[in-house]
């Protein structure tokens, strides 16, 4: 596998996962759930402020 084919496979996961997380700390029933995913949150996307 190529350099360019693997950065592509862990971007695109990387990008999966933080759209799940930003949906469920958006959308979900629970209240911890929310908070346990803006929290995962912020410490994927560091260095932005987590409100």
């Amino acid at each position: 596998m190529t350099v360019g084919l693997l950065s592509t496979i862990a971007a695109v996961l990387y990008g999966g996962t933080v759209s799940v997380l930003a949906f469920t700390a958006t959308f979900a029933r629970r209240g911890t759930l929310r908070r346990e995913a803006r929290s995962t949150l912020a410490v994927l996307l560091r260095g932005r402020a987590a409100e």
